[in-house]
Parts: C-alpha cells; structure tokens; sequence
C-alpha cells in the first residue's frame, strides 16, 4: 500500500481541530511534485468543499489526489475559527521519500560549486515568476510587486545560510536579520538542486527545487 494511503488515514483521525499537514513523502515520483486546492469552510468551521486547481497541479497520481481530498473533506476546525464561511487555494508538496533525511558527502558535494553565483528560477507552482540573483555575498529574489533581499554565507559546498537584509512587503520586514539554513541534497540532470530548509524562527522544514537558467 502507498504511504500517503495509510498517512492520510491516520490523519483524519489525528487532525481534528489541528494544522492541515502539507507534505507527503511518497514513491511515486522523481523529485517533487505539487497539488493546489481551493476549500470552503462553511459555518460549522467544517471543510465543506475542495476543488483541484489543475493549473497549478503537476502531481499526477489521481487515486492519491483523491485521498489528498477526501481528507481535506474530514478537517474541522475550532467553532471560533476565522477561516469560517469563506475559500482558500493552499497547496500540498508530494515529495520522494528518499529526500526526507538524505544529504550529500564532501565528494558530491563539489558538483554545487556551480550553484555559488547565477540566476535561478523556483520549479514551485507558486513561484514560476520568481527569478534568483545570487552573487557571492548576497541574494535577490524578484517577483512581481517587489524583491526580498538576503545575505548569503555558504558553510560549505553544499551548505549556506540566507538572511533577511530587506524585504519590499511591510508585512515580512520583521524578518530582517533571522535566518534559513539550507541544504543542498540532490543535484539534477536538468541543472537544478534539490534543496531543505529551515528557518530559525519557525518548527517547519522546507523542501524545494532551484534550477539554475545562467
């Protein structure tokens, strides 16, 4: 049995009133794949309504989507909950297990040398308009409406830390000065880098996919 199947069944009975999880480590793909949803509180603070937004959907395991669904369909929230009687697009990362706790040795880590300075783009659904800068000392993320902009330390060939020097969006300007520790685990043949991260003001870790276009 796939693991996300005996994942999500747990989840309906663990989420009840809890945070949605968002990333799935399954088998049944290459890298990272993602799903985009719209749901619908209704009054009672219930999930009533999920709706795949197939333009923003790249993972193609459908018997997996539905589960993913279904799921979302048991959560209910707290009865004073702010999300009630409106719609939201959220996304779900399926990701290749192998990822969960892999990391590079010395030798393999060589190969991101090339990842040191350049332009880059996110392979996130939520990102394609995202490009990267990156210069030895600093990043720049530009998107449409403005730009964040990090220091970056690398601690070894496949290790760095970004952080916050400035950012355009007044509601993130009380990042400036916290940090991401990023790992580079995986190296692609399409030149882009699997990444994981973690942002020392938050329990979460990331994953992600950079790919480097000059």
């Amino acid at each position: 049995m796939n693991k996300i199947i005996l994942l999500l069944a747990l989840l309906v009975f663990t989420n009840t009133f809890g945070q949605v999880q968002k990333k799935f480590f399954v088998e049944d793909v290459k890298s990272i794949e993602y799903v985009t949803v719209n749901f619908c509180v209704n009054n009672e603070a219930k999930i009533s309504q999920v709706t795949i937004l197939t333009n923003k959907t790249t993972y193609k395991n459908e018997y997996n989507i539905e589960q993913l669904r279904q799921y979302l369909l048991g959560i209910q929230y707290y009865p004073d909950s702010k999300l009630k009687n409106n719609c939201y697009d959220s996304t779900f990362e399926f990701i290749n297990n192998k990822y969960e706790n892999k990391s590079l040795n010395e030798e393999e880590c060589k190969a991101c040398e090339k990842f040191k300075t350049g332009i880059y783009e996110y392979k996130h659904v939520l990102y394609r308009d995202t490009k990267i800068k990156r210069k030895r000392k600093v990043q720049r993320e530009i998107f449409k409406g403005g730009e964040q902009i990090y220091y970056i330390k690398w601690i070894s060939g496949c290790h760095y830390v970004l952080t916050y020097k400035k950012m355009t969006e007044p509601r993130l300007k009380h990042l400036i000065g916290k940090e991401i520790d990023v790992q580079i685990i995986d190296v692609l043949e399409d030149g882009s880098y699997v990444y994981r991260s973690k942002a020392n003001f938050e329990e979460k870790v990331d994953y992600g996919i950079i790919k480097k276009v000059e």
